[in-house]
């Protein structure tokens, strides 16, 4: 074989990412860590470089892309440029030739052909679907299917994934990988950590009939099944609505996809079959030092590694126990609150007088902030059972006082507001702050609690509802916290000499600014808020605790505690799988075809497909949230989704049909849920 342009999988390990690009020299790391892995060679880097040598010789390629670089070209005309110039370009007669000797030495009727480059499969890109894959392919035709995976590389969508990843001009190339194929009864994909709830200590296999290109792709909703770390125990598993599959016939090039009729029905894997691959999960994660994603094949009762790469999209905090959940929580509200406003919500539960006053007593509180800017409060599980139970008892055995407590709170409403419009003020923040607390207590918290308890016990009692849904449908906290409480908060702030005084709000709580708090603590919270980072708030019994981190989806999303889809009845109600949490709110456009050519999309636009293609990269790069009809956690889409950290939502199998393009929706991905809020007209 030419040592320059070929190399045996076996001689490969993790150090050889620049010659054999990232999911070659994986394969070879996987050898040597002992996985079963179908034998293979790859093309590497260098032959790449030859054939760009003889094909570009002026440099035409690396001008366009340092022109795309500077932002003086767009890159569609980019990409057909390079087109022009690669389109006909011959390899060189030394690399076919290696080649050539390389795949009959392998001996192989069907190979698998496979990009892999040098930037792929890393800590912070995978790639995911944007390079060329050619299955069963006849051995004489590897060296025309090695040449259009390296072109590739040079499509738009791999020019925009690239851009959007911070690679420019000169900084990758290609080598392929060159496999024996093998004809799977069953595929799929297992990562070593959640990577939707990023639990440390659960893994995520997917499975389904036949070749796992209908997992990645999207285009199959597949089995899901959760194990715990160890390989001891299946936590959870879902059957997927696969109703088609992708098989190989030995003398066919061509895939076929086959109607599985009841089949598709079947569990894809045994019990026993899952936990054997959670094991291997387990063992590859040990070998590797870092959470691993992996594609696997199954024939002939024996597991095949295809693939395994870092995942991507872990927050870096993923490991730390965050948030105490020594009691279990229960979502309250989503507001858009800052971390001092947080601090003052716990802080009127928490008023010693709250038990006379409304009933129930909360000494613990949870604020989480998302992505955007909106913060979802928790309150303890057995407070909240507590609470409820107290109206219950309320309205069977002393509704008249029920009745009048919500009266009264309408009267505080009342009084409170007069008092801002006449602009009665406060001494300090310390009175302001009291007043807050029954403002809170009786115009917030009670009217809550009492709705909970009639909707959850099913209780018809109008004069009640209508009395509790008349204070949640106003509130006073937003005029007292900007006429009031902000400007105290940033005249305290002044007086510790912190540097800007008008983002106090952000960074302080209430309990610091009463008791007192160094102010380098309040400097240093200032450059993570800068960073991007959110504020993660926990009130424990006379504790605070205040972290600032660089995701908060997952923590949600684990908070939530779903992994399953539970269809919702309303119509306008589509569920899916997240396959990365956050909330949207956009205008819908519904994309039915691969190909984004000419196709109108805004900045912060939600993208409805039927699967969100890798092809798709220039508008993914826009859109502000994305909902599918098909797919599974592991599809290319949803890699790419997490990377970006865009809202996702898949395997919706509706979304296409329901939503029309133009709707006002909105994405919540923690709840795995799409609203329609607003047809179009």
């Amino acid at each position: 074989m030419n040592a320059p342009f070929i190399r045996r999988l076996d001689d490969l390990d993790g150090t050889h990412v620049g010659l054999a690009g990232g999911k070659g020299a994986s394969l070879g790391e996987l050898i040597r860590a002992g996985v079963r892995v179908p034998p293979g060679f790859v093309v590497t880097r260098p032959a790449f470089d030859a054939f760009l040598r003889g094909a570009d010789p002026d440099g035409t390629i690396s001008a366009l892309l340092e022109e795309v670089d500077a932002g003086r070209l767009e890159i569609a005309p980019a990409a057909a440029r390079i087109d022009q110039v690669l389109g006909q370009a011959p390899m060189p007669e030394s690399v076919v030739s290696a080649i050539e000797n390389a795949t009959a030495a392998l001996g192989a009727p069907r190979l698998s052909v496979r990009s892999s480059a040098t930037c792929e499969d890393g800590s912070a890109s995978a790639w995911a679907g944007q390079l060329e894959t050619f299955l069963n392919v006849a051995p004489d035709a590897v060296a025309s299917q090695v040449r259009a995976c390296w072109l590739s590389m040079f499509r738009a969508s791999a020019l925009a994934y690239g851009a959007a990843h911070g690679y420019g001009a000169g900084e990758f190339g290609v080598a392929v990988v060159v496999q024996q194929m093998v004809a799977s009864e069953v595929s799929g994909i297992g990562f070593s950590v959640h990577p939707v709830t990023q639990e440390p200590d659960l893994r995520l296999i997917e499975a389904c009939f036949g070749q796992g290109e209908a997992i990645v792709s999207g285009q199959v909703d597949p089995d899901q099944y959760v194990v715990e770390r160890g390989a001891s125990r299946i936590v959870q598993s879902s059957r997927g609505r696969q109703c088609k599959g992708l098989f190989f016939d030995p003398d066919g090039s061509e895939g076929v996809w086959r109607e599985l009729g009841e089949h598709g029905a079947e569990p894809k894997l045994t019990n026993e079959e899952v936990l054997e691959y959670a094991a291997l999960l387990d063992r590859i994660e040990e070998h590797y030092g870092y959470p691993i994603d992996t594609e696997w094949a199954r024939a002939g009762g024996v597991f095949y590694l295809l693939q395994a790469r870092p995942i991507t999209t872990l927050a870096e905090e993923y490991r730390e126990p965050i948030i105490d959940t020594s009691e279990p929580w229960l979502r309250s509200t989503r507001r858009p609150l800052t971390l001092l406003e947080a601090s003052i919500v716990a802080h009127w539960l928490d008023s010693k007088h709250s038990a006379e006053t409304i009933g129930f007593h909360v000494d613990r509180y949870l604020s989480i902030q998302d992505t955007a800017g909106m913060a979802t409060s928790f309150l303890p599980k057995e407070a909240v059972l507590a609470a409820k139970e107290h109206v219950r008892d309320l309205e069977r055995n002393d509704r008249a006082q029920l009745v009048a407590m919500l009266r009264h709170a309408h009267d505080v409403f009342e009084a409170g507001r007069a008092r801002l419009d006449h602009g009665e003020g406060f001494r300090d923040l310390e009175e302001t702050a009291e007043y807050l607390v029954e403002i809170g207590q009786q115009t917030t918290g009670f009217p809550l609690i009492a709705l909970l308890a009639l909707s959850q016990e099913a209780i018809d009692d109008p004069v009640v509802r209508e009395l509790a849904e008349g204070l949640r449908a106003r509130s006073l906290y937003p005029r007292l916290a900007h006429e009031w409480v902000i400007p105290l908060v940033k005249d305290r702030a002044r007086e510790l000499g912190f540097s800007d005084p008008e983002r106090a709000p952000e960074v302080m709580t209430w309990r610091e600014l009463s008791r007192g708090a160094d102010v380098g603590t309040f400097e240093a919270r200032l450059e993570e808020v800068d960073a991007g980072r959110r504020f993660v708030f926990q009130a424990l019994g006379d504790r605070e605790r205040v972290r600032f981190v660089s995701e908060t989806g997952y923590l949600l999303m684990r908070l939530a505690g779903r992994r399953e889809i539970v269809p919702p009845d309303d119509p306008d109600r589509i569920s899916g799988q997240a396959a990365w949490p956050g909330f949207h709110r956009g205008r819908a456009r519904v994309i039915l075809s691969s190909d984004p050519a000419g196709v109108v999309f805004a900045d912060g636009d939600v993208l409805v497909s039927i699967q969100s293609s890798p092809n798709l990269m220039p508008l993914l790069r826009h859109a502000g949230a994305i909902v599918t009809d098909e797919g599974g956690v592991a599809c290319h889409a949803g890699i790419i989704c997490r990377e970006l950290k865009i809202p996702t939502i898949i395997g919706t199998g509706r979304a296409t049909s329901t939503i029309h393009d133009g709707d006002m929706v909105e994405v919540d991905a923690t709840e795995q849920l799409v609203r329609i809020v607003e047809r179009s007209t």
